[in-house]
């Protein structure tokens, strides 16, 4: 930790005198994390571009905000963007960028910042913005932001804008990456005034080429602030790690009968000890989530019928709104993608508040979503590959980054506690790797010459590219084509090829003229 900010912080008086902005000790003296302070004196507000790489809770999104805030101040032409993963994580961080520049930078104006989702589009007074592009603030998830600039029209010059990206390592997501390099690719042909990357998972090698690949200076840090102990559960031994080994050693123990490999178990387990909660589970399926939520009801004798008067916050009657209102009088609830806005809004106000124990969620709520858990529980770590049809391990990526759901900074306890079970046997080494919360999985990124034609055709109807020359470059020039390049000796000429051949199939089909 540093006690004072660098001597040319950049941070403007409204934002240094402002304890919610820059934290501070009993004393009154600034309280930064070692990555902050870095942040700092690289210049991220004075206009510096980086990229954060750090572990969980070391202030990553404290960073981002300085750097927005302190654009917006340097000029009154400027404005911001700042992306995330998901709606949950978009409806939180809405949130709380209105609550604290609201009133810092806009006059208490809620017109000046607007969230944009797969929900709706609204601003901080409720309504819906005419030119939500040129807003001050947007706050959009990545694949809403892209849908938004193709549909208004790709502009070539955003030197007035700022964007901050958290998560930026979803740019290699199995499914999602491709249209999130895209939208990268654009942003970094459009020259954007500063961006900042933020990521607590990104293996170090990634890191230096998606800092070169955009052009940024890497902030790199392995230092945490609040450290975490795994604890994996198997049939007849618990293996343990903690943050706070240097020499990274793994041990073991006999597991007694105390000790349930049953999720339901391990839950009423960690109720019973009542010093690491609240708890988050963590389900592989939106299905599954239901599942425990209905079954850990019923341990408790919870029964939800028809005549039950639905919370006052939430306007429909649905089966998640029952449950719910169930559920929260007896402190548990659950959280995914398929409730509406205000059962989403319920359930993470409820957590805040310190009104619930346990919380059974699909990763939703482990995509930078600050909420004050001190435990993870993980009732499985492997998901089904539709293309092999199999359970497949969730990358070391993934895995960490649920984990760094607890432990947080600025909350209560000293450490996160993180648990899973697996069972004997060769393929359940797997595990094995999520004991070393330092190893993540390497960045796979998806843009290929195979789905060259399905981009092609993308890039024309959106207007990012009007000529065979440009699509070329426009693909030439994305991260996956700058990693091809480092290792491929012969170029990219197949690339070129490939580009060549979409794009004459296009014309045959008749997409392109």
């Amino acid at each position: 930790m540093k006690y004072e900010l660098p001597s040319s912080h950049g941070l403007p008086h409204e934002i240094v005198s402002n304890p919610e902005l820059v934290p501070r000790t009993a004393e009154g003296d600034p309280s930064l994390t070692d990555v902050q302070f870095a942040a700092l004196e690289a210049g991220v507000a004075r206009g510096a571009s980086l990229l954060v790489v750090a572990p969980t809770s070391t202030g990553k999104t404290l960073i981002g905000i300085w750097a927005l805030a302190s654009w917006l101040k340097s000029d009154p032409r400027h404005h911001a963007v700042y992306l995330v993963t998901h709606r949950a994580l978009a409806a939180q961080k809405f949130e709380e960028l209105d609550a604290l520049l609201r009133p810092s930078c806009f006059q208490g104006d809620g017109s000046c910042i607007v969230l944009a989702d797969g929900d709706s589009i609204r601003d901080g007074n409720g309504n819906t913005p005419i030119e939500p592009l040129n807003v001050p603030v947007l706050v959009a998830t990545y694949e809403k932001y892209l849908a938004m600039l193709a549909g208004s029209g790709i502009r070539e010059d955003m030197s007035h804008c700022a964007v901050v990206c958290d998560e930026i390592q979803i740019i290699g997501d199995q499914h999602r990456g491709k249209q999130i390099e895209v939208l990268m690719t654009i942003l970094r042909m459009a020259r954007w005034g500063q961006v900042v990357g933020l990521s607590a998972v990104l293996e170090a090698s990634d890191a230096e080429a998606l800092s070169s690949w955009l052009d940024v200076r890497l902030i790199r840090s392995t230092q945490r602030e609040k450290h975490l102990r795994y604890e994996c559960r198997r049939p007849d031994r618990v293996q343990l790690f903690e943050t706070t080994r240097d020499n990274g050693d793994i041990t073991e123990e006999a597991r007694g009968r105390e000790r349930s490999i049953d999720t339901i178990g391990i839950v009423r387990e960690l109720l019973a000890e009542g010093d690491c909660l609240p708890v988050v589970v963590f389900c592989m399926t939106k299905n599954k989530v239901f599942e425990l939520a209905q079954e850990f009801a019923e341990s408790k004798g919870v029964t939800v019928g028809p005549r039950v008067s639905i919370h006052e916050e939430l306007a429909d009657a649905t089966t998640s709104a029952l449950e719910l209102t169930s559920y929260l009088q007896h402190r548990f609830a659950y959280h995914s993608a398929d409730l509406l806005q205000a059962e989403r809004a319920l359930v993470e106000k409820s957590i805040k508040a310190g009104d619930v124990d346990v919380v059974f969620s699909t990763s939703t709520l482990a995509a930078g979503v600050n909420f004050p858990f001190r435990t993870a529980v993980f009732d499985s770590w492997k998901r089904y590959n539709q293309r092999t049809q199999i359970h497949e391990p969730i990358p070391a990526s993934d895995f960490q980054n649920m984990a760094g759901r607890v432990g947080r900074m600025g909350f209560e306890g000293d450490y996160g506690r993180v648990l899973f079970t697996a069972e004997n046997g060769f393929r359940e080494r797997a595990a094995n790797v999520y004991l070393s919360p330092d190893l993540v999985s390497q960045l796979e990124l998806r843009l290929r010459p195979e789905a060259f034609t399905h981009l092609a055709l993308q890039l024309a109807s959106s207007g990012i590219c009007k000529t065979k020359a440009e699509v070329e470059s426009f693909l030439t020039g994305t991260l996956s084509a700058e990693r091809e390049r480092a290792r491929n000796r012969a170029g990219l000429a197949h690339w070129q090829q490939a580009v060549s051949s979409s794009i004459d199939e296009l014309k045959a089909w008749g997409f392109l003229l």
